[in-house]
């Protein structure tokens, strides 16, 4: 396989406009908000500290073209953008809903858009095709600054830092390039990667379909460490510095230590993890394809509180200082009270619960099948 099929830089608007319609162009500033990827930081965080009321209003309903994956939104400032299955990018108003604008390309985006340095990065996947353009817009300027075409399928969260940003094939090959798109490293883990992976301090932390966790080093793409876990990991990471936390496909929870992957412990569910596990400051929540949601203590691994709500847990909860969002595939977004699993209030949809929801300001960003992305306000 090719590390880098073909390399463009765009220099004219004549070629851009070759590739896309591009049709976001914003007056912007450096953001005082600022949401830039999937879970806030590529260590995946879905913490907020802010306490909610129970008094929660309607603010507005907007529409895309095609439907979303188990993804999130991304924010910079006033304004919201988020792929979608049908290969467009989408700017909002945070406040108003108005579409500001849309950027169309062929194929499909699986993952989270990155923000950062007034740019969007995303990975277009090329229907039929094992392809992805990794595609750079500039919306300050509205135009496209790179186009990479990779010869691999990128469904996964991106990662990104100071140095660059991490894309996760779904064979298992790990890219890095510069935030000018140039490639530093490209590292095979010869195994299929469909679970998020989390970049942590100087490390990147996957696990694989046979139940592996890899550690890498992030400077070189050296594999450090690997260890046999699980029988399959189709969830995600999030990492803390005492722990990685992650579920598996037999529906265990699993805490591991982040220097030498030993397991910490490991909680039984009953039913397979798909999502992220979300931590607060002292607890791990989770659930599964059954409908379970638990509350476990993360240090000891002692389970604080586990109920069913006759759901599918596919996509990853938020959490504030006091309350649970959960997104629930049987057509729900519950909001519970974090400490006892108390629903609060239950957002009854139109569709499936696809996104996982984002907190800005006391706005809340929930979206749903078929492309509906709603807006409510805690007051």
């Amino acid at each position: 396989m090719g590390f880098l099929k073909k390399f463009f830089y765009i220099l004219s608007f004549f070629l851009i406009s070759a590739c896309s319609a591009s049709l976001i162009k914003l007056n912007v500033k450096p953001p005082e908000t600022l949401h830039p990827v999937f879970g806030t930081t590529s260590h995946r965080s879905f913490y907020y500290p802010v306490n909610l009321s129970d008094s929660l209003k309607f603010l507005w309903q907007a529409s895309t073209y095609g439907g979303f994956n188990n993804s999130s939104l991304v924010v910079y400032d006033s304004l919201l953008f988020l792929g979608e299955l049908a290969g467009r990018v989408y700017s909002f108003d945070m406040n108003t809903g108005k579409q500001l604008g849309v950027i169309k390309t062929k194929g499909a985006i699986f993952s989270t858009p990155l923000l950062t340095n007034f740019r969007i990065y995303y990975p277009l996947v090329k229907k039929e095709k094992k392809l992805t353009e990794i595609i750079v817009y500039d919306f300050y300027s509205g135009k496209e600054v790179y186009i990479i075409e990779v010869e691999d399928r990128i469904t996964n969260q991106i990662m990104y830092d100071n140095d660059g940003i991490y894309l996760t094939a779904e064979d298992g090959t790990i890219y890095k390039y510069s935030l000018e798109m140039k490639p530093i490293w490209k590292t095979e883990t010869n195994q299929n990667i469909y679970c998020v992976p989390a970049l942590f301090e100087d490390f990147i932390f996957i696990g694989n379909e046979i139940g592996e966790i890899i550690k890498l080093d992030k400077f070189f793409g050296r594999i450090v460490k690997r260890e046999k876990i699980s029988s399959g990991f189709m969830s995600g990471i999030t990492a803390e510095k005492e722990a990685i936390f992650i579920g598996d496909n037999d529906g265990n929870l699993f805490s591991i230590n982040p220097v030498n992957l030993n397991i910490n412990f490991n909680v039984k569910t009953g039913s397979k993890i798909l999502m992220n596990p979300a931590c607060d400051l002292r607890n791990i929540f989770v659930g599964n394809l059954k409908g379970d949601l638990l509350s476990i203590n993360k240090v000891d691994g002692k389970i604080n509180w586990s109920k069913n709500y006759k759901g599918l847990f596919n996509s990853t909860p938020i959490i504030s200082s006091n309350k649970l969002i959960v997104p629930d595939s049987f057509k729900t977004y519950w909001i519970l009270d974090k400490n006892d699993g108390r629903v609060v209030k239950k957002l009854e949809l139109e569709g499936r619960a696809k996104l996982s929801p984002v907190l800005i300001d006391r706005k809340l960003f929930i979206g749903y099948d078929d492309g509906i992305l709603e807006a409510y306000e805690f007051y």
